[in-house]
């Protein structure tokens, strides 16, 4: 079985705590808001925390993994619909 990240769609999320989560920082983990924030916010494959409700669309894992840096579904090479001519 290979360990390679394959070229395909998925949906990828705002970081915790940026501008495009409404739930703000994460609060301390001993707080009372820890629980209801950790509802809404999940760890990545990418090593951070995701903020459920701040959506970016779909984005290519393996293009990520090749560059360091999120490419759009729409923008990977290996997209053969988007890459396809009329």
């Amino acid at each position: 079985m290979s360990d390679l990240i394959e070229h395909k769609p998925e949906p990828w999320f705002w970081e915790a705590g940026s501008e495009h989560c409404p739930h703000g920082p994460e609060p301390d983990r001993d707080s009372d808001e820890w629980d209801t924030w950790a509802e809404r916010h999940t760890g990545s494959p990418q090593d951070v925390f995701v903020c459920l409700d701040a959506p970016m669309g779909e984005h290519c894992p393996a293009c990520f993994e090749e560059n360091g840096s999120a490419v759009p579904w729409s923008a990977c090479p290996e997209n053969t619909a988007a890459t396809a001519t009329p």
